[in-house]
């Protein structure tokens, strides 16, 4: 009789669910809050600075 209520499509469908909310709540814990956030931060001023330093490199003349 329970095996009627429950099939396997669906408990595999929920399952599927949680595992990829898990992986998204981890995702969002290292990019938000954990130790992904200041190497990203880092890369990314970094990035920022050699723009800005190209930039200024450039000049137009007539």
């Amino acid at each position: 009789m329970i095996y009627l209520i429950m099939n396997s499509k669906g408990q595999n469908v929920i399952e599927y669910i949680v595992m990829v909310t898990a992986v998204l709540l981890v995702c969002v814990y290292f990019f938000l809050s954990g130790p992904m956030k200041q190497s990203v931060n880092a890369t990314l001023n970094s990035m920022v600075n050699e723009l800005n330093s190209v930039n200024s490199q450039i000049t137009f003349g007539p």
